[in-house]
């Protein structure tokens, strides 16, 4: 951590947009229609926590929020038109809750994924959101796994110059190590003393382009928290895990291993009304982008600690402004946009990006991109991961702003021969995820059509005639899913590969240029039986 304030923009003055190639991660979405909620306030049993006794008027209030995927200002929620989010109007919630009880100790959690998904963190590598969460009075972060999708050395000195400290006591370096915390302990005067242990998901060796992860290992979260919690426990009044690992595993987690009174998560993007319990150990998570705070409030009952209320609070248009964060985030998209509002063409009907579709299912939007790819580079088959797709592209005049959105990872096409049996193992894979994951491994393909059934590959053809194992076919691919992305290690075994040099932004640009007005449609390549 950087012991003495930095200016904002003295920290950007060294960032340039991103040259190399960045990359995804496969995420799980979802949020079932009775999470749609302005303010949900949940009265819990008054359940102890801890071993330490407390004295009577001790109190503790624990804000959350995660994967904020550099969403610095307001955004639509698609799922439901609603304007959500802005970091000027999540500081002023945090600093409004701090306010109403001055002598009530506040301690802010952020459960990961700071980076990527927006021009802004694309173009300035998100340093000014690093700055601006610290302005803000973030305590502690946990490393989720798209902290490496601009490099190693971007997140190292996001890390050093950061207000707060990123945990991630499973993941290691070699031979350098990351600047990261196993866990922190985070004490108020006169208020319960808070261990946080931060813990990443084991996909981060996987979600982001392998040159991004070189000597980088990830550990069984399971195994490191039973080996950590017994002396954070001994030490300390509320044992908090700070979680990027997704609902699946936090459950895991508060199945396995005794001694967790809390875990806040992120990684799904999911919103709970109420703490998930198992085996007594809530797990909360609050949404994504800055949409939700999420509270939780603890008083001291009976010489105990005691959860009392939880509560997400919405962060939309009725939610007040910081005025001066407002306007240095009016600032940096200014410098962003500047040259970004130019129109390259005409879309007939939205492209959409939507978890729920490119990640489950045939879209127009992978049709398109895919089909762009193989045309340029003569191809007989292209294959894109669902999860690349970040953003959809509205109906209407198409801008460069919209197509950076939508492929903020600057990834390149590579092009090269694959054996029909490698081919299928891919789509074999892509068969057997879990629709209702949203598992960003999904393939949107050109040139081939695959059937899937009850999990499995049922069918692949190119035209009319089955793919040939033993037949070599010319595949177009990101450098991302090239180099064995989101688990398709087959595709490393490409033979001949060219990079490109073109990137898929930009291929899309040009494709905009010279197809408009485009009208991308299915054609059933990809059936579910």
């Amino acid at each position: 951590m950087s012991p003495h304030p930095v200016s904002l923009a003295d920290a950007m003055t060294p960032y340039l947009p991103v040259a190399d190639g960045t990359a995804n991660r496969p995420s799980q979405s979802g949020w079932p229609v009775f999470l749609w909620i302005c303010l949900v306030f949940v009265a819990l049993p008054a359940a102890a926590f801890g071993r330490a006794a407390c004295e009577a008027g001790d109190a503790l209030t624990l804000l959350h929020f995660n994967d904020f995927h550099g969403q610095l200002e307001p955004y639509e929620d698609p799922r439901d038109a609603v304007e959500r989010g802005g970091i000027a109007r999540l500081a002023a919630t945090v600093a409004e809750v701090r306010a109403q009880d001055p002598s009530r100790p506040v301690v802010l959690l952020f459960a990961g994924d700071l980076l990527q998904g927006t021009l802004t963190s694309s173009l300035f590598l998100g340093v000014p959101d690093v700055m601006l969460l610290g302005r803000m009075g973030v305590d502690a972060a946990v490393m989720g796994n798209h902290e490496l999708d601009y490099g190693q050395e971007v997140f190292r000195r996001l890390s050093e110059e950061a207000a707060f400290p990123f945990l991630s006591a499973n993941v290691a370096s070699d031979p350098e190590p990351l600047p990261v915390l196993a866990s922190v302990v985070i004490e108020r005067p006169g208020a319960p003393k808070v261990a946080v242990l931060g813990l990443t998901t084991p996909e981060l060796t996987t979600a982001t382009h392998p040159r991004n992860i070189e000597g980088i290992s990830v550990e069984e979260p399971v195994a490191v928290a039973r080996r950590l919690l017994p002396a954070l426990r001994d030490k300390t009044d509320l044992v908090v895990v700070l979680s990027h690992m997704g609902i699946a595993d936090d459950r895991r987690l508060a199945a396995s291993v005794p001694g967790i009174d809390l875990i806040i998560g992120g990684h799904n993007h999911d919103l709970y009304a109420q703490p998930v319990l198992v085996e007594n150990v809530p797990i909360v998570q609050a949404g994504e982008r800055g949409g939700w705070l999420g509270r939780m409030d603890f008083q001291c009952r009976d010489g105990y600690l005691a959860q009392t209320d939880y509560a997400l609070i919405p962060i939309d248009t009725a939610s007040p402004e910081d005025p001066e964060i407002a306007e240095e985030v009016r600032r940096i998209t200014l410098d962003a946009e500047r040259e970004l509002g130019r129109e390259v063409g005409f879309n007939t009907r939205e492209l959409s990006a939507l978890r729920e579709l490119i990640r489950r299912e045939e879209a127009p939007f992978g049709n398109f991109v895919a089909d762009l790819a193989r045309e340029i580079t003569l191809a007989d088959v292209a294959l894109f991961n669902g999860g690349g797709f970040r953003a959809s592209i509205p109906a209407g005049a198409v801008t460069l702003k919209s197509i950076y959105q939508a492929f903020p990872f600057r990834n390149e096409l590579v092009l090269g021969e694959l054996t029909g049996a490698r081919l299928l193992a891919a789509l074999e894979r892509s068969a057997a995820l879990n629709p209702l994951d949203n598992p960003g491994g999904f393939l949107q393909v050109s040139g081939l059509r695959y059937i899937i059934e009850d999990g499995q590959l049922a069918g692949a053809t190119i035209g009319d005639i089955p793919i040939d194992p033993t037949r070599r076919y010319r595949v177009v691919t990101s450098d991302f899913l090239a180099a064995g992305g989101d688990g398709y290690d087959m595709l490393k075994a490409m033979t001949k590969p060219v990079m490109t040099g073109r990137l898929i932004s930009d291929m899309v640009i040009e494709g905009f240029r010279t197809e408009s007005p485009v009208s991308a449609a299915i054609d059933r390549r990809i059936m579910r039986r």
